[in-house]
Order: structure tokens, then sequence, then C-alpha cells
């Protein structure tokens, strides 16, 4: 009598009992649809999603993400595309801030066909030709500082604003671009003679200079800055 092999009968039954791989989400007419979540896969409350109009000025279709990050449009029937946006508001100490949170395909889609359109929240790294992350202003307080040795060293304190945990990095001393909105402790350092030697470094909002200061984000007329000067020690 042939017996099948027992390898045959487990690949058998794993093939019957094996869920099938999930798809991509499907589009329904005259819905956009999606989910919203944050650069680790959380879902994301609260978020603002819209879809714009591509050929009526102001026509725009509003809707705020559930608890598991999801949200509904229902588009009207409306000549034109319709294009895809979102905004997420953070609290920040005594501010609040606005943040873009963009989608997986940013293309503008018919009504008629529907489109499905997931969105994740990154507060730093590349896009486009541009960075999510925010700016640093750095300034020249003063004395003899050898700039080309000139370094910068921000350590996290507490979460950052997505509530990630942050790294330790280093920068060299002018301005500084595409870094996550935190707290953060600032040390500078030069080398003149070859050796690091400390530099005195203030924090917008910090009182005097010293060799240590803790610098943080606002909103300024061109967008979520940090201010930060340096100088040789004073005797």
């Amino acid at each position: 009598m042939h017996q099948t092999p027992h390898s045959a009968l487990a690949l058998l039954a794993l093939s019957l009992t094996a869920p099938a791989l999930a798809g991509p989400a499907k589009s329904t007419p005259w819905v956009m649809t999606g989910v919203v979540r944050n650069a680790a896969g959380q879902p994301l409350e609260g978020v603002e999603v819209s879809a714009h109009n591509t050929v009526y000025y102001n026509v725009n279709v509003l809707a705020r993400t559930d608890r598991q990050g999801r949200y509904r449009l229902d588009l009207p029937h409306e000549i034109g595309t319709w294009a895809p946006y979102a905004t997420l508001k953070r609290s920040w100490g005594n501010q609040t801030f606005i943040f873009t949170v963009y989608p997986d395909d940013d293309s503008a889609f018919a009504a008629r066909d529907g489109g499905v359109r997931d969105f994740v929240w990154r507060v730093q790294g590349n896009r486009g030709n541009g960075v999510l992350g925010q700016k640093v202003n750095v300034y020249y307080g003063g004395g003899d500082v050898d700039e080309d040795s000139c370094e910068l060293t921000f350590t996290p304190v507490g979460p950052l604003i997505d509530g990630s945990t942050g790294k330790t990095f280093k920068r060299k001393c002018g301005p500084i671009t595409d870094v996550a909105v935190g707290h953060y402790r600032i040390s500078a350092t030069h080398a003149p003679g070859g050796t690091p030697v400390p530099l005195e470094v203030k924090a917008e909002g910090q009182g005097a200079y010293a060799d240590v200061t803790v610098g943080t984000f606002r909103e300024t007329l061109y967008g979520i800055r940090m201010e930060l000067s340096y100088r040789t020690p004073q005797k």
C-alpha cells in the first residue's frame, strides 16, 4: 500500500491551514480611506486628514483619525481629482506645533475611482529635496574659535516630540538641519592645537554661557527653530 511521506502530509496541512497573505487595500469609488501611523508603526488618533480638489479652490473634505489611526472621507461628485493631505498637532511646553504628515502615495486620484492613502509621521529624515527635521540656528559668540575643528554635541533629554528615544549626535559649528524636536543637552569643543578643548555654549532662554546648556525648539516666523551660541571661555 502506498503511504504519503510525513513531510508531504505536514506540507499539505500547512497549505490548508496557513492564512492567505493580505493584499493591498482596495479603493472604493467616491471614498478616500487609509491609516495614519508614526515611524514605529503605531496608529495615531486625532490626525486631520483631508482631500483637496485640484480644480476648485478651497473645496476640501476633512476627517480625523480614530483610535486605530483609521479615517474615511466621502468625496463629492465634483470634477477634477483629489490630492491627499494630513496635519498633526502636538503640544510642546507652552506651545503647540503643527506638523505635516506625508502619505505613502501623494498622487491625486479621481473620486469615481476612490483612493487608499496611508500616512506616516516622521520627525526627521530626507524627503524629496528637503528634510523633515527642524533647524538649529548656531551663532558665533566671541573669542578665538578654531572654526574648522569646532564641534557641537547634542544629547537628548527625555523623549522626542513623537515619544521616541533620540540618540546623541555631533555636528560642525554652523547652521544645523534635520533635528527632531526635543530637549537637548548641548556642549561644544574645538581643537586649535589638535586636542579638543571645551567651549562655552548658551541656548536661547538660558541666562549665561556655560560648559553645557539645554536647548529646545520654539515656533518662529520662519518655522520651528532652536537658537544656540558658542564662544571661547571668558576669563
